[in-house]
């Protein structure tokens, strides 16, 4: 990972060293909020379009009766910081955005776009979801938040709780992070369970012009 390291910024360095601790992260981005998107801009983010890609082919592969078909499907956008995965979501078409955020400043910036339906800050998703949470949305998307330094592989699990039944999981993992971690030991659990089937995985697709990452979907059962 150090020839990633070298050639970031130094905020996407320091975000890279928090070691997923929760007070941390909320202090670092509360502190990263207003220079986030120039940052990441400069940095040559892919990640945003290629959410949206790994959607699109999820939605070929779910059956018709799916959550996703059944009715205009609202949009969670899980970890939505400043709200890029929602722009480019709203370009693609899905225009009933709800986000979530370990930060209330980055919640704040989100809702500046004027695209989500609502944004709320101040939440966790390496815990089980409260009930307003639960089963929320028939398409979930993770982009950014399974990365060097945040939540544990462990967090799938809750990520997957938000899902409606049948209902859609798109997540992103950086390249150090699916090298360094046991998310595939995570990951393999939950398909081998019955918990998440798998429908599309993107390997080394843009991510950052430092790194490539991984892009996963799963229909929830």
């Amino acid at each position: 990972m150090g020839d990633e390291l070298d050639d970031m910024t130094e905020s996407m360095r320091g975000a890279m060293s928090l070691d997923g601790d929760i007070d941390k992260l909320s202090d670092f981005y509360q502190g990263w909020a207003a220079d986030y998107d120039d940052d990441v801009a400069s940095h040559g983010y892919g990640l945003p379009e290629a959410m949206v890609r790994t959607l699109q082919l999820a939605i070929g592969e779910v059956r018709p009766d799916s959550p996703a078909f059944t009715r205009s499907p609202a949009v969670l956008d899980a970890g939505c910081g400043t709200g890029l995965v929602g722009v480019a979501l709203h370009a693609a078409g899905w225009t009933t955005l709800d986000g979530v955020d370990l930060s209330e400043e980055m919640a704040a910036k989100a809702t500046e776009r004027g695209i989500y339906r609502t944004v709320r800050g101040g939440v966790d998703l390496t815990i089980p979801p409260d009930e307003s949470l639960r089963a929320a949305a028939p398409i979930v998307t993770v982009g950014g938040v399974f990365t060097v330094g945040h939540v544990p592989p462990e967090a799938l699990e809750q990520m997957a709780a938000l899902v409606e039944p049948g209902g859609i999981l798109i997540v992103s993992t950086r390249r150090a992070y699916h090298e360094e971690t046991d998310f595939h030991v995570v990951r393999q659990r939950l398909e081998d369970s019955g918990a998440l089937k798998p429908l599309v995985h993107l390997a080394d697709q843009p991510y950052t012009m430092d790194s490539t990452g991984d892009y996963w979907a799963w229909q929830v059962s």
